[in-house]
């Protein structure tokens, strides 16, 4: 059964299945010809024995025969047409008379089989049906025995020659059936064959093949169709891994070209000590920045492929503003952004993940920073209604081009008209990860020069 191919599996069971149903018709089939076959012969006695009972009298203590001219009747002096065999027997089971085409033969009587009771024997090598019917008198006292047969060789020649026909159409039929459910499976599983020659031709190179739907929206089509949009994330997820090593070692490389260039200026001659100092604090602005990236680099390693346990606390959501505002206070000195915050009930708290949440708002604070004009400003508002938390954080910076916003949460994706401002690319996609970590919906609605802003919708629970 193993070995055998899915398409002789198929046609194999749907076989052992249509034989079982198909032996169960025949079956039925011949024990219904059968019943009728010997409910006519039994209906045949028992209208013979009826009457040849009615010509029975019992007289002076013997048996004797109403009208004996019966025995001239066709019936019982034949045997070959559908021959009925009589005999009367009395109380000790001596002949008194019988049909004449019993002849030389004599129907046997048997003590054991009880009376009006039809059962098979034979008569001169011949099969009959017989049955036993008590003789009575006037009192109601069996005086003798009236034996009544009938030929059942019709009967059985029937039954033999439905019997040979049903023993020899059941397994042709079954092996006409077999190799057109071969057949048939075997056209039903084409788009199987069409799954296997789409997979054999798929590589990591050749991502884009894919298996032709069906016509019919059936079982096999919802599992082509499934493996299409199996294929069409894994195309996506190797298309991200590519464009991930790009601009990751992209990145890598800017930093450490800097670092490598500023040491062999270094190097080149004796400097003055301030040359020194300038040149060694410019390593280490590229070496911060280059901790930074591998930083986000393993954040998103780590929460990127599978969801990590979130270590949920109640916390005060003003208290982690406040705390990330302080971290930013000198770039904010620095740009001279003025800060608002609006955040009702100031006493707002929310069980949720503190690290996940607290980066959250930090890369978006951060951006806000970065993006905003000299002297800008950054409004904050946080409020609570219908079990959610809003949080909003607007500035009125530089903005973010049209034909960015659908980027914006791509891995390494910065928009190429602001070149000169530093970063990674990797601060949304972080967002973004832990926001679907955490339930958070979240929402950025810009236009070019006019500012950026920032919807959080939190639930509480």
């Amino acid at each position: 059964m193993k070995s055998l191919s899915f398409r002789n599996r198929i046609a194999l069971n749907y076989i052992i299945t249509t034989a079982l149903l198909i032996g169960l018709v025949f079956v039925t089939i011949y024990v219904v010809v059968e019943f009728n076959v010997s409910g006519h012969l039994n209906e045949d006695l028992r209208r013979e024995a009826d009457r040849h009972s009615d010509e029975v009298e019992f007289k002076d203590g013997k048996i004797a025969l109403k009208r004996h001219k019966e025995w001239m009747e066709r019936e019982h002096n034949t045997v070959g047409v559908d021959p009925v065999f009589i005999e009367f027997l009395d109380i000790k089971g001596n002949l008194i008379d019988k049909s004449p085409n019993l002849k030389e033969s004599y129907l046997l009587y048997d003590s054991a089989q009880p009376d009006n009771v039809f059962y098979n024997g034979e008569l001169a090598e011949k099969r009959i049906r017989q049955v036993q019917v008590p003789i009575l008198d006037e009192n109601g006292k069996r005086v003798g025995h009236l034996l009544v047969a009938v030929a059942r060789e019709g009967a059985e020649v029937v039954l033999e020659t439905l019997r040979h026909i049903l023993l020899i159409t059941y397994p042709i039929i079954l092996i006409v059936l077999f190799f057109v459910a071969r057949f048939i499976a075997g056209r039903s599983i084409k788009p199987i064959n069409e799954i296997i020659n789409t997979a054999n031709n798929i590589t990591r190179d050749n991502l884009t093949e894919r298996i032709p739907l069906p016509y019919n929206k059936d079982e096999l089509y919802i599992l082509s169709d499934t493996i299409n949009n199996l294929l069409d994330r894994i195309e996506k997820t190797i298309e991200r891994e590519k464009s991930f090593t790009s601009y990751a070692s992209h990145e890598f490389r800017t930093p450490l070209a800097v670092l490598k260039g500023t040491l062999e200026v270094l190097i080149r001659k004796p400097r003055q000590q301030e040359e020194y100092e300038e040149k060694v604090s410019h390593c280490v602005k590229e070496i911060d920045r280059l901790n930074h990236l591998v930083d986000e680099l393993l954040i998103l390693t780590r929460y990127e492929n599978q969801k990590q346990s979130l270590n949920l606390e109640n916390i005060s959501i003003k208290l982690i503003v406040d705390e990330i505002l302080k971290i930013f206070s000198e770039n904010i000195q620095q740009k001279n952004i003025r800060v608002k915050t609006d955040i009702s009930p100031e006493n707002i708290y929310l069980k949720t993940d503190v690290y996940l949440f607290s980066t959250i708002v930090n890369n978006i604070l951060s951006n806000a920073i970065k993006y905003s004009h000299q002297d800008g400003e950054i409004e904050i508002k946080i409020n609570e209604r219908d079990k959610f938390i809003f949080c909003e954080v607007k500035d009125n910076g530089i903005g973010i081009p049209e034909k960015d916003l659908k980027k914006i949460f791509d891995k390494f994706y910065r928009s190429t008209d602001h070149t000169d401002i530093k970063g990674f690319g990797l601060g949304l996609s972080i967002v973004k990860r832990f926001c679907s970590l955490l339930n958070i919906r979240i929402d950025i609605f810009s236009e070019e020069g006019m500012g950026t802003t920032v919807r959080l919708k939190i639930p509480q629970s």
